[in-house]
């Protein structure tokens, strides 16, 4: 008896361990626009996020910096 419920307490303990271990289904990154400066970009991604998405980065290119959004 005691030894199936260190067993038992094992395999559910692998479990739990294992579940965290998986990757969640990330969303990809889009570009959405590009902007003159980073300022705007940052000022643009925040308010994206305050509407609906999950998280926005800025990322310097030729011309300004292009807004991503996730």
């Amino acid at each position: 008896m005691r030894v199936r419920k260190v067993l038992m307490g094992a395999g559910v303990a692998a479990m739990v361990i294992g579940g965290f271990s998986v990757a969640a289904e990330a969303a990809a990154w889009k570009p959405w626009g590009l902007y003159g400066s980073k300022r705007a970009c940052v000022d643009a991604g925040q308010q994206y996020v305050r509407e609906n998405f999950d998280a926005y980065k800025c990322t310097e290119q030729p011309g300004g910096y292009m807004l991503w959004l996730k």
